[in-house]
């Protein structure tokens, strides 16, 4: 475990970060705003900078790349009013240390996990994070090395974060930004992305979802029978990756009658091509070692909608739907996404 010098150590860095921080808000949002930073660890010894933008906003650093690797500003903190012992495994993965087991700091106890448990996560994220970091934001990285306080530097930060980030969307893309949907519950991430996609295909083209599963406005149930139960019931399982919502994809598409093609990737492959040709696509987390122990991986396989890009200097990102009440517009690093499942209307 981290010992309290360290920490001091790391939160001293932050500190000194934070100009760069208060530019990169101020470009974003045309506001000084107030910023509070907090150190997240993981169990590899790696160190991120939580700034969080009062009750709403926050942006998660990594100080090894010089990137945001999350950033959400109309949301709230995963780590809102924690202070202590706060753990890091990527994106969606939000813990605290209580006594021998890791909390998550957003959905208790369903995603709660024991500290062989984390091991294997960090395994994961370690993989996500080497990918991650091939890609850097060298002039951040440059600029940290520099007296953040000399006008060289505040002239340099300036002109590196004179405009906001470019945000390009998908056609109707507030079909899933606003979405009404069946709750993400029992680990059904997967799911719930799907019921986004094909709630998105059909506002954009109609006769998609049966109406069973549509309430009086045509917006998808949420409570009954909802159609992530109909989806549910063809994966035999909470539990899901690429592979699975693809089938799950076709089978409901086929007792239906909807003409449609699905297909997945084991990689990162094709995702921001895939949004580039105007189409959502489901992005998971990381592809696992063994796709076949699909039981004991549940709890920490997240599925997200992706739904546009983000580019920011010679960084993109992917924007996408966490599948979270809250959590509707983040921007995602694209070195830590995963496998994947694209579906489109034939």
């Amino acid at each position: 475990m981290e010992t309290e010098t360290n920490a001091d150590n790391w939160l001293v860095s932050a500190n000194q970060h934070q100009i760069i921080h208060n530019a990169k808000i101020a470009a974003e949002t045309g506001q000084n705003v107030t910023l509070t930073t907090k150190i997240l660890s993981d169990l590899s010894d790696n160190h991120f900078e939580l700034v969080e933008v009062g009750d709403t906003g926050y942006m998660i650093f990594d100080p090894q790349s010089g990137k945001y690797l999350e950033e959400a500003l109309d949301s709230p903190s995963p780590y809102l009013g924690l202070s202590e012992n706060l753990y890091y495994f990527g994106p969606l993965n939000y813990y605290q240390l209580s006594g021998d087991k890791f909390v998550h700091t957003v959905i208790h106890n369903e995603y709660d996990m024991s500290f062989a448990e984390c091991r294997s996560l960090q395994s994961a994220f370690d993989t996500a994070l080497q990918n991650s970091r091939t890609q850097k934001d060298t002039e951040v990285l440059a600029l940290m090395q520099t007296n953040l306080n000399s006008r060289a530097s505040v002239n340099r930060l300036q002109s590196h974060f004179s405009a906001r980030a470019t945000n390009k969307y998908i056609p109707n893309y507030k079909y899933i930004k606003n979405a009404i949907y069946p709750a993400n519950e029992n680990n059904t991430c997967g799911y719930t992305a799907a019921c986004l996609i094909l709630n998105y295909w059909h506002k954009v083209k109609g006769n998609v979802i049966d109406s069973s599963f549509l309430d009086s406005n045509g917006n998808l149930k949420t409570t009954g029978n909802t159609l992530q139960d109909k989806l549910l019931s063809y994966g035999k399982s909470n539990s899901s990756w690429g592979l699975t919502i693809r089938d799950v994809l076709i089978d409901y598409c086929n007792e239906y009658g909807v003409a449609a093609t699905s297909t997945y990737y084991v990689t990162n492959f094709d995702i921001f091509a895939e949004v580039g040709r105007n189409r959502p696509v489901i992005v998971f987390g990381y592809f696992p070692d063994s796709p076949g122990q699909v039981q004991s991986r549940g709890k920490v396989f997240h599925a997200v909608t992706a739904y546009g890009t983000s580019t920011s200097g010679l960084v993109t990102k992917l924007i996408v739907h966490y599948g979270w009440s809250g959590y509707s517009h983040v921007t995602l690093d694209g070195g830590l996404v995963g496998s994947s499942t694209q579906f489109v209307l034939n």
